[in-house]
């Protein structure tokens, strides 16, 4: 105290001295500025990787408990913040969960600049500042509906194709599976095409279905109607004109909405499977598929659509909004086969486009689709390259291999898709 006396009553230098003093709460004002800048970029900062690291817990909340979603918030959200600031000091992440909703909290020591200067003013903790976050986001299971729509016919016995259909089959039921938090959650539809289409013999008296149908068949090409519903073996053939490339529901006094009841060729196609959550009975529904017969991509991709439908012939598809669909459909070829004729691939393709137009609501505003079903196609090794592209939803979800060992990994791709970013919030 007394050297500061002996500094007042010094005249000499008296202006140096003022200004000197006045500079003091100057640099502190200045100093305040800029550290309260640099903590408002630390909560931003803390505050984006906090955000990013709750979004990761909602993917892993319907399966985990707090403990488990603390154990991987620390090191996730630690990676996000080490490239940025290594200098700052970190409480942990505190998580909470609800049946709803994941909520994580943190705070940081943020060293100051201008610590000294505050602390000449006599502020105590000044050479840190605590910066504190908390970020929550909801979560719940979507529900998922898929359609596979496999190509079984006889080319598919060439090049292993159908083998490893199958396996690649298998994968993706595995991995959905897998990824499901609750029962029912997915559920999937198998329906093996070529030419034909092939239910239980249970179906038989189901009034969606006719012996007796409207237009006309090819001769010789294997299109035989059974005499009586008891006589069916269960194969279907494509609906009549004006409804065999479209989703028009069928209506019973409309004949030509029908289905066909037809003979089946060749021994028989694999059954069709409607919508299920039994894994087993999938898994086995797919090794039962074998090779036979020509290809009608359009028929195929019609029973798909039926599966996913809730409208006759299934009602296993469900109303609930939460639901989202997908199709994928696969061929390994050209359409060389309908009721009407062989190898008229022009007629055949513009109805599958037709279709497949039909089936993902293509030019219809998203607000008013109603089934907003995502379609993905999948050409193994041969094909109209520009049918299928065109077909899929978008052309990111066409996908081609060139032998059919790549079909494993393609599957996985859509299951991952399916499970990863579709089965959350």
């Amino acid at each position: 105290m007394t050297d500061f006396r002996t500094f007042l009553s010094d005249r000499r230098g008296t202006v140096t001295q003022f200004l000197a003093i006045a500079m003091l709460p100057l640099m502190g004002i200045t100093g305040l500025a800029v550290d309260y800048a640099r903590s408002a970029q630390a909560k931003a900062e803390i505050q984006s990787a906090l955000d990013s690291t709750v979004l990761m817990l909602t993917r892993e909340a319907p399966k985990k408990n707090i403990a488990a979603l603390k154990l991987l918030a620390d090191p996730y959200f630690a990676a996000l913040m080490s490239s940025k600031r290594p200098d700052y000091a970190f409480s942990g992440i505190a998580v909470e969960k609800t049946d709803k909703t994941v909520s994580a909290s943190t705070s940081a020591s943020v060293p100051t600049f201008f610590g000294g200067i505050y602390a000449w003013f006599g502020a105590s903790g000044a050479d840190n500042w605590a910066v504190a976050a908390a970020s929550t986001a909801a979560y719940g299971t979507k529900k998922i509906e898929l359609a596979l729509v496999l190509d079984n016919t006889g080319s598919m016995a060439s090049a292993n194709k159908i083998v490893e259909l199958k396996k690649a089959s298998h994968t993706l039921l595995t991995m959905l599976q897998n990824a499901t938090t609750a029962p029912d959650q997915v559920k999937v539809a198998i329906v093996p095409y070529t030419t034909q289409v092939r239910l239980e013999t249970t179906y038989k008296n189901a009034n969606w279905l006719t012996n007796s149908p409207t237009g006309t068949f090819i001769g010789g090409a294997g299109y035989t109607i059974p005499a009586s519903r008891d006589l069916w073996d269960g194969c279907i053939a494509d609906r009549d004109t004006g409804y065999n490339a479209d989703t028009k529901a069928v209506s019973v006094p409309i004949a030509k909405s029908l289905y066909p009841m037809v003979g089946c060729t060749g021994g028989g196609i694999a059954k069709m499977m409607p919508l299920s959550a039994n894994w087993s009975a999938l898994h086995t529904r797919i090794d039962e598929m074998k090779a036979n017969g020509m290809t009608n991509i359009t028929l195929g991709a019609q029973w798909g659509y039926e599966m996913l439908s809730a409208n006759a012939p299934f009602t296993e598809a469900s109303s609930d909004a939460n639901v989202e669909r997908f199709m994928v459909l696969l061929t390994d070829g050209q359409n060389t086969q309908d009721r009407w004729g062989i190898y008229n691939e022009t007629r055949q393709n513009k109805d599958t486009q037709a279709m497949c137009d039909a089936i993902v609501e293509r030019g219809v505003a998203d607000t008013a689709k109603k089934l907003k079903i995502k379609l993905y196609t999948v050409l193994v090794i041969d094909g109209n390259e520009s049918l299928l592209r065109n077909c899929a939803s978008n052309p990111s979800m066409y996908s081609k291999v060139n032998q059919a060992s790549e079909l494993e990994a393609v599957f996985k791709k859509i299951a991952k898709d399916i499970g990863t970013i579709h089965l959350t919030m």
